[in-house]
């Protein structure tokens, strides 16, 4: 699944020399959480945004406005999408639209979970002390969660809760759906994601 998701990628990215835009300051927010829909996969997809990775059955998709200076392909190390106690796996980049849509393990309290642009890195190698060294980070900085009625707003926008067969389903039958209307400038994406999957003859 990660080979589906970073080839699909690759599609859309425009790499930026080292000498491009420099990273901006983190930790920083999200403008706005703009739609947040629960799932759940009945075949478990491999989560390897984190040093340890796990299977995941359930999570939410997530649509956030951002400054796209903080989303810019870059030669190098990123800011970390967190939500919460862990971190986001992005979707798309982002930098045209301004809009990153992401996948987070679990049901999300988005009263409770703030959403930050952490210390640039690789995701893969953010761990529990990372996380909780940027959870500090975000708290000193005054970074804090969506009132009660920025949630509702975001969770009315992205409705009940999905069911998909496996994480292909999803990204071809919903989230595609969101690159088209949140970030059409990688449409590309949504293209790559709803071709067919080919599995091979048994001898």
């Amino acid at each position: 699944m990660k080979t589906i998701l970073m080839s699909a990628c690759l599609l859309t990215a425009v790499c930026v020399a080292q000498g491009g835009p420099p990273v901006p300051p983190t930790p920083a927010p999200v403008d706005e959480v703009l739609y947040a829909r629960p799932f759940t996969l009945n075949e478990a997809m491999r989560f390897d945004w984190c040093k340890e990775p796990f299977d995941l059955n359930r999570g939410t998709i997530l649509v956030l406005k951002v400054k796209p200076e903080l989303v810019i392909p870059r030669q190098s190390e990123e800011p970390v999408l967190y939500v919460g106690r862990q971190t986001a796996m992005r979707l798309n980049h982002g930098n045209e639209s301004g809009h990153v849509i992401a996948v987070v393990p679990g049901d999300v309290d988005l009263t409770k979970d703030p959403i930050w642009f952490g210390t640039p890195a690789l995701p893969e190698r953010v761990d529990e002390a990372t996380i909780k060294t940027e959870c500090a980070k975000a708290q000193q900085a005054g970074i804090k969660a969506l009132s009660a009625e920025q949630a509702r707003a975001a969770q009315s926008r992205g409705g009940t809760r999905l069911n998909a067969s496996n994480m292909q389903v999803l990204l071809s039958d919903t989230i595609s759906g969101l690159i088209e209307q949140y970030s059409p400038q990688e449409k590309r994406l949504a293209e790559q994601w709803r071709l067919p999957v080919v599995t091979p003859a048994k001898p």
